[in-house]
């Protein structure tokens, strides 16, 4: 086994797989399509959703009718995936069904977006709600109603060796040492690390998180900034992209993930959240993160509300 300092970053090869990272770090891991339509088999809706009256929810009664809620997501596996028949899955999309069928819809359908497009598009209506996870900032806090949170992330600094050498430790030093950088389009984190004094002309947008690998792989940027949720890979992807990473570092961000919605459908929205919090009670909840290898809460962070996790972050 693999032990850190809380105080020291996590520098790693593929030697430990990026399941057995996340889960020594002491930090669960996060959270960044073409359209499709999840496969939902028909149910009643849960005796609690029944409470939560379509009459005095606009977007509910609009979703019940119409059989089918709409959902913004980013392409970033394995919170949220295209699978090759063009439907959606993964854990922000997979949760979604689950807690739609409760409330008496039963299907979800996907929209592909940019995590920049996600909220400009859910204002817009493009998509009734963000169901694919995206980063708690507190630029966000303001103009959407966040869930209660899915994952806890840290920081990840990606790179190949014989690329950047020696290994970068800290946001202060890839700025310092002027490393381009890749993002995901509209990520937090640019943000973040232009406060840290990154200039604009060292950071780099990619439309989805493999173009995103790909580019670190062709050397066409020297590191990707991240997140550990965005960055546990698939098997095959493991094998593809055996780039190394410093987990943690010091000087990274408090990280949570969650999904959104317009202030303007709070009932929804509280709706939503007393059924994701009876699937966390069940344990079910815990089922589907373990499936797409997100790892179990931090006991410590484990009841933080959406107001509290506003309050914590950057």
């Amino acid at each position: 086994m693999v032990n850190h300092h809380d105080d020291e970053p996590l520098v790693s090869g593929r030697g430990v797989s990026r399941r057995d990272l996340l889960r020594m770090g002491g930090i669960a891991g996060l959270a960044l399509p073409a359209a499709g339509l999840l496969a939902a088999c028909g149910s009643s809706p849960s005796t609690s959703s029944t409470t939560a009256s379509s009459a005095g929810d606009p977007l509910l009664a609009k979703v019940r009718k119409a059989g089918v809620i709409n959902i913004g997501l980013a392409n970033d596996p394995p919170a949220s995936i295209i699978n090759p028949n063009g439907t959606v899955s993964g854990l922000g999309p997979v949760v979604v069904e689950k807690i739609m069928k409760k409330l008496g819809v039963p299907k979800v359908k996907g929209e592909v977006a940019t995590f920049g497009e996600l909220i400009p598009g859910l204002q817009a209506g493009r998509w009734d709600m963000i169901g694919g996870v995206i980063s708690v900032t507190k630029a966000r806090c303001a103009v959407v109603l966040y869930s209660d949170p899915f994952q806890y992330n840290g920081l990840e600094i990606a790179y190949f060796p014989d690329a950047v050498s020696p290994a970068p430790k800290t946001i202060a030093d890839v700025v310092s040492r002027g490393l381009t950088a890749g993002f995901n389009s509209g990520s937090a984190y640019i943000a973040y690390c232009q406060s840290k004094g990154m200039s604009a002309s060292k950071v780099v947008q990619f439309p989805d998180t493999p173009s995103l690998l790909a580019a670190l792989q062709e050397k066409r940027i020297q590191v990707v900034v991240s997140d550990t949720g965005s960055l546990t890979l698939t098997a095959q992807q493991v094998k593809q992209y055996p780039f190394h990473h410093v987990d943690y570092p010091k000087d990274g961000p408090f990280i949570c993930g969650a999904l959104a919605f317009r202030p303007s459908d709070k009932v929804f929205a509280e709706a939503f959240g007393k059924e994701f919090t009876a699937l966390k009670q069940s344990g079910e909840f815990a089922k589907i993160s373990k499936e797409f290898d997100s790892p179990p809460f931090p006991k410590n962070l484990a009841p933080l509300t959406a107001k509290q996790a506003c309050s914590r972050v950057s």
